[in-house]
């Protein structure tokens, strides 16, 4: 029966979170979901809490912001007050009137036509047009980069307007209008995808008789395949983008001879056609040989707005006592940029850097610097890049440092991650503390691996598909949704399942407790001390089925104070509600009360004439004491809840005790139960009307109950919890 109610109980807790309207999503018109009841309690007790950073703290609704072309910053493309920045405006102009007279058209024009040619961007046209006559295109793809590019592109002059399938080969012909009234055409003969390894995509198309090779990707990757490395104009304009927190790709093309493609096409073919596990390395190998000896065109800066709500709910997460870590594989100054507007580190934050190392000495010399510098601090914050992590995790040594340096550190950023990184920071923290609960969140299929290996995973419900979702915990609309879902739901979750757990073992405790008394009593000749027609409905009927809404429903205090109390959560990463000094506390209260229940009455019925088939005083004793159990049991529960007098409280108990009585008339007062008991026949008569039968049941219940009474009396006056501190103030 604890297995059952247990999970009974859980299956509550979850339907909890899906009907709570503080986690309504209007736009999408869903609610949280709880998409398994295994982890209710584990929200309570979260020490770790690893977040992506786009798509989970930002929108994910990218708009184009500044661009590196022809050696210089084009200027504000995002659109102001007054209208269209001073960029748009420039590239619009360069694109009108610009050809023949700048010198900047052809490297501008090279720019937006990579940026109309290399995605994978559907289109549908409106019948609206845009500020600039043009016909307004509606433009849809996976990644939310993709669509900004194509997008700024189109509203700069170059329009990418349609993308046929062609029925003969694996090809499709894309059509781009403009600068002006002209039209061009590019057949995309293949399109290598982006993938978090490679962190570059590519499209191979062919365009009056040429093949092009166009190419989009991070810098980190993209400047070894250029033909030189960035200029000074261009690593400028790349850190100050970073440093605005914006996102930057680097675009590059090169022409590719007609022999040299059909060789690396019938190599890819073959790639592609692999049908074992080693398809996919294979596909990237064969890929990586054509993306090199790349002419640099331009860098992209995107930008990614913060999500309403994310600043406050990062600083309710540290007040809860969670260490913060957000995992992203941007540039660290864009991630660090992003980690200041977001409230991660604030002004006062003492930051230590472990970036660009070079190998595993150099990886835990930055390590050590770093703890050194954080151990004697209060407020601190810890950047780390993939470069370090990839030579720290293969040290037992580096994995240790770094797990003490997240306990230093309030928070921390780890920039240019993988998502196998991302799982490896995750696993790292369970392997040093097997103690520790771990939360991972994110929104993307790059996330899964992190919310998989997390001990619990929630998925936003995000514009990069279902993957997260189907491999989460718990979906949810937006960050701030965390607070709620913690502060409300984790946190009663784990004092409902720490108070089921003592309760229902401390109740058969109790119970087996009386029962022991008596075989010593009885010179342990294997003679019960309870009817065992009456007791077989402890476990189920008296005691169990009310605890679903006495614990289940019972509240301590209203949504709005806990999500403003977030100092309320620590009690559950501490496990101060379950933990080997609780547990024996209530164990040995079932011992001593156990005990009371059947000695009390023995005292003063005090009879030892066993006979199982007659209605004999022992069984006025057994009654009473079993009776005493029953009233003992159910007022502790009462005593224990957070609303005593509630009616969640009273009505289930009230409908406990029903059922007791009722089992004790069915067997007292029915033939059914003189055939199965035949010594309790008006037994439950003679023991309301027998003063001292009456005196013994009353004498033990109050008995017993003094010892919590006393306990919660003291508590509450003498040393009160953080909880019973507000619920006074209240």
């Amino acid at each position: 029966s604890l297995y059952v109610m247990y999970e009974m109980l859980k299956l509550v807790l979850a339907y909890q979170v899906n009907v709570d309207k503080q986690m309504y999503d209007p736009v999408r018109d869903q609610m949280a979901q709880a998409r398994t009841a295994e982890v209710m309690e584990e929200m309570g007790q979260v020490n770790f809490l690893f977040s992506d950073k786009t798509g989970t703290l930002t929108a994910n609704e990218m708009v184009f912001a500044r661009c590196h072309v022809g050696g210089r910053d084009l200027g504000e493309f995002r659109k102001g007050v007054d209208g269209p920045g001073a960029g748009m405006l420039k590239a619009r102009d360069l694109m009108e009137n610009g050809k023949g007279s700048d010198p900047l058209y052809e490297s501008v024009l090279n720019f937006f036509t990579c940026l109309a040619v290399c995605h994978s961007v559907q289109v549908a046209e409106k019948a609206t047009e845009t500020d600039v006559g043009q016909p307004e295109l509606n433009y849809q793809g996976m990644s939310p980069d993709e669509v900004a590019l194509v997008q700024a592109a189109h509203e700069a002059g170059v329009s990418f307007t349609s993308r046929v399938r062609k029925k003969t080969g694996n090809t499709s012909e894309l059509v781009l209008k403009g600068p002006g009234s002209s039209e061009r055409k590019f057949t995309v003969l293949h399109e290598l995808a982006f993938t978090s390894d490679r962190k570059r995509m590519s499209v191979i198309a062919r365009h009056k008789g040429k093949i092009w090779c166009i190419t989009k990707g991070a810098d980190s990757v993209m400047e070894e395949l250029l033909t030189s490395p960035f200029n000074k104009e261009c690593s400028e304009d790349l850190s100050t983008f970073s440093k605005q927190g914006l996102r930057t790709l680097i675009v590059g093309m090169r022409t590719v001879e007609k022999e040299e493609f059909e060789e690396w096409n019938k190599e890819f073919i073959a790639a592609r056609n692999t049908i074992d596990e080693t398809k996919d390395d294979k596909i990237a190998e064969v890929s990586a040989r054509i993306e090199k000896g790349l002419k640099f065109i331009g860098v992209t800066a995107v930008e990614d707005r913060l999500q309403d709500g994310v600043p406050d709910t990062i600083r309710t997460v540290k007040d809860m006592g969670i260490r913060l870590w957000v995992l992203t594989g941007d540039k660290t100054e864009t991630a660090v940029d992003i980690a200041k507007s977001c409230m991660l580190f604030s002004d006062s934050t003492v930051m230590a850097y472990a970036v660009l190392s070079q190998n595993a000495k150099d990886a835990e010399d930055k390590l050590l610097k770093a703890h050194e510098k954080l151990e004697s601090e209060s407020d601190t914050g810890l950047v780390l890049d993939g470069q370090t992590l990839l030579h720290a995790l293969k040290s037992p040594e580096c994995r240790k440092i770094i797990y003490e340096l997240g306990v230093v550190a309030r928070s921390c950023i780890c920039a240019r991650l993988s998502p196998m990184q991302k799982l490896e920071l995750v696993k790292l923290v369970r392997e040093q503390n097997r103690q520790a609960i771990t939360l991972a969140i994110g929104d993307g299929a790059n996330d899964v691996p992190m919310i998989q290996g997390a001990h619990l995973g929630i998925a936003i419900r995000g514009k990069e598909g279902t993957q997260a979702v189907q491999a989460s915990d718990i979906a949810i609309s937006y960050f701030r949704f965390l607070v709620p879902l913690l502060m409300c739901h984790g946190r009663r979750a784990y004092r409902r399942v720490a108070i089921f757990l003592n309760f229902y073992l401390y109740k058969n405790v109790l119970l087996l407790m009386s029962d022991l008394v008596w075989m010593h009593q009885d010179k342990f000749r294997a003679r019960i001390a309870f009817p065992e027609y009456l007791s077989i409905g402890f476990n189920v009927v008296y005691s169990a089925w009310h605890l679903l809404f006495v614990i289940g429903f019972d509240r301590d205090i209203s949504d709005e104070v806990a999500c403003s109390k977030p100092a309320l959560y620590q009690v559950g990463p501490r496990r101060g509600l379950f933990n080997a000094r609780l547990f024996t506390k209530w164990m040995l209260t079932a011992v001593i009360q156990g005990a009371m229940a059947w000695l009390i009455p023995f005292f003063f019925i005090g009879t030892t004439d066993y006979d199982k088939t007659e209605p004999v005083d022992f069984w006025v004793c057994s009654t009473v004491a079993f009776s005493a159990i029953n009233i003992i049991v159910d007022l502790k529960l009462v005593l224990y809840a957070q609303n005593p007098l509630g009616k969640v409280t009273l009505l289930p108990t009230a409908g406990a005790f029903a059922c007791y009585a009722f089992a004790l008339f069915m067997i007292g007062y029915t033939p059914l139960g003189h055939s199965f008991q035949p010594c309790m026949e008006k037994i439950p008569g003679e023991l309301a009307k027998r003063t001292d039968a009456l005196i013994a049941l009353v004498v033990t219940a109050v008995a017993a109950l003094s010892i919590d009474v006393i306990e919660k009396l003291s508590t509450y006056f003498m040393c009160p919890s953080e909880l019973q501190i507000v619920q006074r103030e209240r």
